[in-house]
């Protein structure tokens, strides 16, 4: 599985609009973005990079959120 998620992220740094536009088509694929995956990472499965591009894009913006609340906490406090 770390192997499968590291070949996405790899892949969605390479050709991130692409990606995005896998991630956002339901039913059907865009086949120029299916090609362009295809050709730049062939030993990725399509369907994963979606997915998993996915997942780490939901964890990072968790991380934003924890963060932006922390630092409402420090400065609703006095900055200490």
């Amino acid at each position: 599985m770390v192997s499968k998620f590291v070949g996405a992220l790899k892949c969605f740094l390479k050709r991130p609009a692409d990606s995005m536009r896998i991630m956002m088509s339901m039913s059907s694929r865009d086949p120029r973005a299916v090609e362009a995956i295809k050709a730049h990472c062939p030993e990725t499965d399509v369907e994963s990079v979606g997915f998993y591009a996915g997942i780490f894009l939901a964890v990072v913006f968790l991380v934003f959120c924890m963060l932006a609340y922390v630092m409402s906490l420090f400065y609703g406090a006095g900055g200490m």
